[in-house]
C-alpha cells in the first residue's frame, strides 16, 4: 500500500467494476474489484484534516510503481523510518 493525504490522489475506474464495504471499527471504506476481490484502495469515512488513504500500488503498471519513492519503516523495534 501507498499512503497519501486524503484527496491528494485520484483513483479512477468504472464504479460498476468495484464494490465498497465497511467493516471493523467502521472508520474506513474499502474498495475492491468485483471480479477478483483484490482491494484497490481504502479511504476514511470521516475526511478530517490530516486523514490518509491507502492505495494498492501492486496493481499498477510496474513502470509507475518503479517511480514511486519508498520509505522503509521499522515497526518491529524502533518505530522510526529507516531513511
Amino acid at each position: 500500500m501507498g499512503y497519501y493525504e486524503f484527496g491528494t490522489v485520484l483513483v479512477q475506474g468504472h464504479p460498476e467494476n468495484t464494490q465498497e464495504y465497511v467493516c471493523g471499527d467502521r472508520t474506513l471504506k474499502n474498495v475492491r474489484c468485483r471480479t477478483c476481490g483484490i482491494v484497490t484502495h481504502w479511504e476514511p469515512l470521516d475526511s478530517e484534516p490530516g486523514a490518509r488513504h491507502g492505495v494498492n500500488l501492486r496493481i499498477f503498471d510496474p513502470e509507475l510503481l518503479a517511480s514511486v519513492p519508498i520509505r522503509r519503516f521499522d515497526g518491529a523495534d524502533t518505530w522510526t523510518f529507516l531513511d
